[in-house]
C-alpha cells in the first residue's frame, strides 16, 4: 500500500517537471474554453479523419503535438490543453488524491474536462471538414484515461481511442453508455513493463474491463517506463492507418 502512495508521488512530480520544449504549430486556437493546437490534413476541401491528442499531468499542448510528423497527412490533428493550471506551462484534466491507499479522482473536475473536450469536438467539425466516422481520441497517461472517459461515454461521436500508459478510471462506470455504439469501439492500449509509476498490472486491468464491455483492444507492449517509444508510436500508427 505505502508503495502504490510512494509511486504515485513520483507520478505526479515527474509530470510536473515535463519537458516544455515548444513545437510550431499550425495555428493556435483561443476561442472557445479550451486551448488547442491544429495541424490541418494536406487536401483541405476534403474529408478527413482527425486525431485529437490529450496530454498528461502536469505538461501541455505542445507535447504530444510532435507526433504530428508521423501522423498520415491526410489527418487533421488536433493536440488540446487540458483546463486547470498548475504553474505556467503545467496542466492537468483532473486532482488526483490517494484515499485510503486508492488512486481517486475528482469527478466533478473530470466531467468538466470531459463536456469541454466534447464542446471541443463539435466545434472542430463546424470548422473544418471532418469525417464523423473517423474521429479518435488518443492519450498518455492522465489524458489517456481522459481519452477512454470521452470515448465511453459518449461512444456515437468517437470511433476509436487510444491509452498511452493509462488505467481504467472506476470512477466513471456509472457514465458509461449503454448505447449499441460502446461495441463498435475500437481501441489502442500500449503500455511499459517497467513501468513503475502505473505498473503494467493497470493494463492487464484496462484491458480486461474494456473486453468486458465488448470493445475490440489492440495492446502493444515494450521494455520501458512510464513513457512512450518510438516502437508504439509505430504500432500506433500502424493501427491508424486500419481506418
Amino acid at each position: 500500500m505505502l508503495k502504490k502512495t510512494i509511486l504515485l508521488c513520483v507520478w505526479l512530480l515527474l509530470n510536473s517537471l515535463s519537458c516544455l520544449a515548444q513545437i510550431n504549430a499550425t495555428s493556435m486556437e483561443t476561442d472557445i474554453p479550451l486551448h488547442y493546437v491544429l495541424r490541418e490534413n494536406k487536401d483541405k476541401q476534403a474529408s478527413a479523419p482527425l486525431l485529437i491528442l490529450l496530454h498528461g499531468h502536469g505538461s501541455h499542448e505542445h507535447d504530444l503535438f510532435s507526433w504530428h510528423s508521423q501522423i498520415p497527412e491526410t489527418w487533421i490533428v488536433v493536440s488540446v490543453r487540458a483546463p486547470y493550471k498548475l504553474q505556467q506551462g503545467s496542466y492537468r484534466w483532473y486532482e488526483v488524491m490517494m484515499v485510503q491507499n486508492k488512486i481517486t479522482i475528482n469527478t466533478e473536475e473530470e466531467v468538466k474536462s470531459r463536456k469541454l473536450i466534447l464542446q471541443l469536438l463539435d466545434e472542430i467539425k463546424k470548422k473544418y471538414q471532418v469525417n464523423s466516422r473517423k474521429i479518435i481520441v488518443a492519450g498518455f497517461s492522465q489524458g489517456a484515461n481522459m481519452a477512454a472517459t470521452v470515448s465511453l461515454t459518449s461512444p456515437e461521436k468517437i470511433a476509436g481511442f487510444a491509452v498511452f500508459s493509462g488505467r481504467f478510471v472506476n470512477e466513471i462506470k456509472p457514465y458509461i453508455s449503454t448505447s449499441d455504439s460502446l461495441h463498435s469501439l475500437k481501441c489502442f492500449l500500449a503500455h511499459g513493463n517497467k513501468d513503475q509509476m502505473l505498473p503494467i498490472s493497470y493494463a492487464d486491468e484496462n484491458r480486461q474491463a474494456l473486453q468486458r464491455l465488448g470493445i475490440s483492444v489492440t495492446y502493444a507492449e515494450d521494455a520501458v517506463g512510464h513513457s512512450i517509444t518510438s516502437k508504439q508510436l509505430e504500432a500506433f500508427v500502424k493501427w491508424l492507418n486500419q481506418w
